[in-house]
């Protein structure tokens, strides 16, 4: 799908609908009722169902053969025909049509793929942005995977006169969320391996490693950078 402003051009449409399955009887209707049903269903109605079911018993057609059956001009039944494409009823070999498989084996080997690729996309796209816009921010530093090598990187920084920050991923020692913080890196030390970090609240978060017993968090991630004093 492209955009262009608040407009849209498609790539392809579905349409699925939540319909009453058809009675059984009379019995001697009933296969067709429920082919009618089916297409219905994934929104396969009049000249694009007839055009399904004409190219279902020819077993192959051109474009030129659909619009002969359907008694309209080719280019007034192209995104019919695009349609049963998309949908996955029909496949085509150069200018030939054919109906490659059942109703049944092309809804559940193309058609249902081909629409949950389609909103796994959407959910991901908005998922990215969320992202982006709310966990992401950007800080540049250095990353580790322990408390001890991020002490040597806050012990480096002080000595270059600059206040060490720092932000953890890790995971929180009372209940085991997930939890993010960042900070300036108020102490450090070894005994055990610890940061201690004040969040924007004011509040002293102890860092550990995830073996630690007795920090607040303890960390999967660390990323330290250095601001200079004025």
């Amino acid at each position: 799908m492209v955009a262009s402003g608040n407009e849209y051009e498609s790539f392809a449409e579905w349409k699925v609908r939540r319909i009453p399955e058809p009675f059984k009887e009379p019995h001697e209707t009933y296969a067709e009722r429920l082919k009618d049903w089916v297409l219905s269903s994934i929104g396969i109605d009049g000249t694009a169902r007839e055009l399904f079911l004409y190219l279902e018993n020819a077993k192959v057609a051109t474009l030129d053969d659909l619009a002969k059956h359907a008694n309209e001009e080719p280019e007034e039944i192209i995104e019919l025909v695009d349609l049963l494409y998309a949908t996955g009823l029909i496949d085509h070999l150069g200018k030939a049509y054919y109906v490659r498989e059942t109703l049944s084996t092309s809804i559940v080997r193309r058609l249902i793929p081909r629409i949950t690729e389609n909103l796994r996309s959407i959910a991901k796209a908005e998922s990215r942005a969320r992202s982006d816009a709310t966990y992401y921010h950007t800080l540049r530093g250095r990353a580790f995977s322990d408390v001890g090598s991020a002490i040597a990187a806050c012990k480096e920084i002080s000595r270059m006169g600059g206040s060490p920050l720092a932000r953890v991923v890790g995971v929180h020692s009372y209940n085991d969320e997930t939890v993010e913080v960042e900070g300036p890196v108020s102490d450090y030390g070894h005994a055990p391996q610890h940061l201690t970090i004040i969040t924007a609240s004011g509040e002293k978060l102890v860092v550990g490693n995830r073996n630690s017993k007795g920090a607040d968090v303890k960390a999967h991630s660390i990323i330290v950078k250095g601001e200079k004093h004025e």
